[in-house]
C-alpha cells in the first residue's frame, strides 16, 4: 500500500506541466505566425520579378497565307513572313534588374520588420502575463494569511480574548481577500488567452524572472528594418524612374522578313531591317511625375519615421534606467526589509498560537 502510494505520487510529480518561457513562445509564434508566412510569400514574389527583368521581350511573328486563281493553275501559297525581336536598349534592362533586386531586398526588410514587431507584441503580453501571475501568487498568500488570522481570531474570540468587532474585521478582511484572490485568477486567465491568441497555440501557464533585464544596446535609427525598407524602396523607384526614361525613347527592333515576289510568284525575297517607334511629345512623363511623388511620400514617411522612433528610444532609455534603478533598490533595501517584517509577524503569530494552545490543553 505504502509502495502504491509513492508511485502515485511520482506520477503526480512528472504530469505537472511546466509553464511555457518567453523563448518558447517567441520560437514558436515566429515559425508558426500566418502573418510572418504571409510577408515570406510576398517577399518570394519578387523572386518572378527579377526574372522578368532579366528577360528579354519574346519575339512577334507575322505570317500571312493567299490562294492564287488564274485560268492556267491555282494553289495555296505563303505570301509574307516577318519575325520582329524588340531589344531592350537605354538601359531599360538593366536598370528593370536592379528595380526587382531592390524590392527583393525591401521586402526582406519588411518580413524582418514585421518578425520584430511580433516579438515585441509578444514580450509585452508575455509580461503582463507574468506579472498576473506574480499577482495571483501574492494575493494567494494574502488570502492564506488573512484566513489563518481569521482563524486564530475567532479562536481566540471563543475563548473571550477577542471582541466581536476585531471577528467581524478579520472576517470582512477574509471575505475581500478572497475577492481579490478571485479577480486575480480571472486576470491571469485572461492574460494567457491573450497571449495565446497572440502566440497561435494554447498556452496554460508561463515562467520567467522579473530581474533579469538585458542590457541597453544603442544602436542607429537608420539601421532599423523599417527605415532601411524605406531607403531601399526610395532607391528602387530611382530604378524605375530610368526605366520610363529609357522606355520613352525610340524602342528599336530587329526584324526579318521574308514576302512572295509580286511579279513571279512562287519567289521569294528575304530581308532584314531595323524597326523604331516615333517618340510622342511628353511620352512617360506622366509615369515619371507619378513615380517622382511617390518617392517624395515615401522620403516624407521615413523623416517622420526617424523622428518617431527617436523619441520612442529615448523614453524606452529613460523608462529602462529607472526601472533598473528600482529593481537595485527592491533588491537592496526593500526586499530585506520585508523580510524582517515578515519575520517578525510571523514570529508573533507563532508565538499567539503557541499560547492559545496551551491554554486549550
Amino acid at each position: 500500500m505504502v509502495l502504491f502510494r509513492l508511485f502515485t505520487l511520482f506520477l503526480l510529480m512528472f504530469s505537472i506541466s511546466r509553464g511555457e518561457t518567453l523563448q518558447e513562445v517567441l520560437d514558436y509564434a515566429l515559425k508558426n505566425s500566418p502573418q510572418i508566412k504571409a510577408k515570406i510569400y510576398e517577399a518570394k514574389e519578387s523572386e518572378g520579378e527579377i526574372k522578368s527583368a532579366e528577360a528579354f521581350p519574346n519575339p512577334e511573328a507575322y505570317i500571312q497565307f493567299g490562294r492564287l486563281y488564274s485560268q492556267s493553275e491555282s494553289g495555296f501559297n505563303l505570301t509574307e513572313l516577318s519575325i520582329h525581336q524588340p531589344l531592350k536598349l537605354w538601359g531599360t534592362r538593366k536598370n528593370a534588374v536592379e528595380e526587382a533586386l531592390l524590392k527583393r531586398e525591401a521586402a526582406r526588410l519588411q518580413l524582418q520588420f514585421y518578425r520584430n514587431q511580433i516579438a515585441g507584441n509578444i514580450y509585452k503580453k508575455f509580461y503582463e502575463t507574468l506579472y498576473s501571475k506574480h499577482l495571483l501568487q501574492i494575493n494567494k498568500q494574502s488570502y492564506n494569511l488573512s484566513k489563518s488570522v481569521y482563524q486564530l481570531v475567532k479562536k481566540s474570540y471563543q475563548l473571550g480574548e477577542e471582541t466581536k468587532l476585531n471577528l467581524l474585521r478579520a472576517e470582512k478582511e477574509l471575505k475581500l481577500s478572497q475577492i481579490e484572490l478571485k479577480q486575480a485568477e480571472n486576470l491571469y486567465t485572461a492574460k494567457l488567452k491573450e497571449l495565446s491568441a497572440l502566440a497561435g497555440k494554447d498556452i496554460k501557464d508561463v515562467e520567467g524572472d522579473f530581474s533579469k533585464l538585458t542590457d541597453f544596446k544603442d544602436f542607429s535609427i537608420r539601421e532599423l528594418p523599417e527605415i532601411r525598407y524605406l531607403e531601399k524602396i526610395s532607391q528602387s523607384i530611382d530604378r524605375a524612374i530610368q526605366v520610363q526614361k529609357g522606355l520613352s525613347k525610340p524602342q528599336i527592333g530587329v526584324e526579318f522578313i521574308a514576302g512572295e515576289d509580286a511579279a513571279e510568284l512562287g519567289k521569294y525575297e528575304f530581308g532584314i531591317g531595323l524597326t523604331a517607334t516615333v517618340p510622342v511629345f511628353y511620352r512617360k512623363q506622366g509615369e515619371i511625375i507619378k513615380l517622382i511623388n511617390r518617392k517624395k511620400s515615401i522620403l516624407s514617411e521615413k523623416k517622420q519615421k526617424e523622428l518617431i522612433y527617436s523619441s520612442k528610444i529615448q523614453n524606452l532609455k529613460s523608462r529602462y534606467f529607472l526601472l533598473k534603478k528600482q529593481l537595485i533598490e527592491i533588491d537592496s533595501q526593500i526586499i530585506p526589509s520585508m523580510e524582517d517584517a515578515l519575520k517578525l509577524a510571523t514570529e508573533s503569530y507563532r508565538m499567539r498560537a503557541i499560547t492559545l494552545l496551551n491554554f486549550q490543553t
